[in-house]
């Protein structure tokens, strides 16, 4: 059998734009952001968090994942409180609507 050199490595895109269509550029980025150890996370309060607590959140997140956090904030006053942390298709649901929705559930199936 003939000995044959292995098959030259396939060239990477030089732009995103050279991307194959089936990765989409949030897709990229999330592999990016996994691959550099970066977390992108959302923090939607019923009220406006100021700098102080919003960095407090984050340093805890980053704690508890050992990743670097960016965090987008966002506000939605129908939470009536708590916090609502979204990451990619990961979501922690402790606000008070939640809880309220959960124990509603919950008292629907033992009816």
């Amino acid at each position: 059998m003939p000995n044959t050199p292995p098959a030259p490595a396939p060239k990477l895109p030089a732009r995103l734009g050279d991307l194959p269509r089936f990765l989409t550029r949030p897709e990229f980025e999330r592999l990016a952001d996994a691959e550099e150890g970066r977390l992108s996370v959302e923090l939607t309060t019923a009220f406006e968090l100021d700098d102080a607590e919003a960095r407090s959140i984050v340093e805890q997140i980053q704690s508890a994942s050992g990743r670097t956090v960016e965090a987008t904030r966002a506000v939605d006053p129908s939470l009536i409180g708590g916090i609502v942390i979204q990451a990619g298709t990961k979501r922690v649901d402790a606000s008070i609507r939640g809880r309220l929705e959960r124990l509603s559930r919950e008292l629907a199936t033992r009816a």
